[in-house]
């Protein structure tokens, strides 16, 4: 990780709003400004977004229970975090940890290479399509027929310009995260690359999160993966078990078909580029894991391997209210 002092971090930020927050998971996400990265913005300030997540307990701090030693908070009052340190920027994302105590001290008094205690996801300049995203909302169940994914959804889908998926761009051409890759399969039209997810420590094992993207570019979501798929898709969940297993010290499936992880995609995805979500078979607290979005790996592959066109399916999902897709639905009538 690399440390990065305040100016270059959070310095300046101001609170607008809170549009989200979950007291189970401990999770938040932040409107906010801070003063533009570029000198010709025109403006003072820029609109940013601050996903903010308590991270796991540590060992150390599961040893250090009961001792008489009272942890401060803060170098300051007027400072939240005593230490930021970067994971990485890609785009308008950078990730960033912060311990709200000096990383040397843990909780009884005594040197400590501490794990952080919060986990952040800086969005700088933010959209309007970014705000809605992250603000809380009603959800409700959608079909979406093969008709009106034609007629409306698909066009929608297209009609996205690419600087929307320009950080997995620059994954996918090691211009950024090079590092992160830690296996690939690099055919143009049948491989991928497997990155852990940035909402995952890499420490807490039971909670690992890893992302398999497909080089395909012409492979958007789950509507368009036909037969000849079916390599591509196996491949990715067989390397999901090996790095899982070799690269993690992940225990293996029983045999029998059993597997240690949990490989999934969404419908709809939150970027319309193909990739597969890979969890630990034990992780279920995962928000995303759920029906109405997550479809199991190897069950797209056995509706592929019968015949199913996912582009002729009926696929039932939940859909917020303030989702950029909703206002295309309630704009074509689909709604009413």
């Amino acid at each position: 990780m690399e440390e990065v002092e305040r100016p270059a971090s959070l310095v300046g930020f101001r609170l607008e709003r809170i549009l989200n927050q979950d007291a189970r998971i401990h999770s938040a996400s932040l409107l906010g400004s801070m003063p533009p990265l570029s000198t010709d913005a025109g403006t003072d300030r820029e609109q940013v977004i601050l996903n903010i997540e308590k991270t796991h307990f540590s060992n150390d701090f599961y040893a250090a229970i009961g001792g008489d030693a009272s942890p401060s908070t803060a170098d300051s009052q007027d400072e939240a975090f005593a230490r930021l340190s970067s994971l990485g920027q890609n785009d308008v994302y950078t990730w960033l940890v912060g311990w709200l105590r000096p990383p040397g001290d843990s909780a009884d008094g005594t040197a400590s290479g501490r794990g952080a205690d919060v986990k952040m996801t800086l969005i700088r300049p933010v959209t309007e399509t970014h705000i809605l995203k992250y603000s809380a909302q009603d959800k409700y169940l959608f079909r979406e027929t093969p008709e009106v994914y034609e007629g409306v959804v698909k066009p929608w889908i297209h009609s996205q310009p690419a600087s929307r998926i320009n950080w997995v761009y620059n994954i996918l051409d090691k211009l950024k995260e090079k590092d992160s890759i830690i296996y690939e399969e690099p055919s143009p039209e049948s491989g991928f690359i497997i990155v852990p997810d940035l909402k995952w420590d890499q420490q807490t094992l039971s909670s690992l999160y890893l992302v398999a993207i497909v080089h395909n570019r012409s492979l958007r979501s789950l509507r368009d993966l036909r037969r000849e798929h079916i390599p591509m898709l196996r491949a990715i969940g067989h390397a999901a078990e090996r790095v899982a297993k070799d690269r993690y010290g992940v225990k293996p499936g029983m045999g029998g078909g059993s597997s240690s992880v949990r490989c999934f995609l969404h419908y709809q995805p939150t970027y319309y580029h193909l990739h597969v979500h890979i969890l630990h078979a034990s992780h279920v607290s995962y928000t995303g894991a759920i029906v109405g979005q997550a479809h199991l790996l190897d069950d797209v592959i056995d509706l592929l391997e019968l015949g199913v066109d996912f582009g002729k399916r009926t696929l039932t999902y939940a859909l917020g209210e303030r989702h950029e897709l909703w206002g295309v639905l309630a704009d074509a009538k689909v709604l009413e």
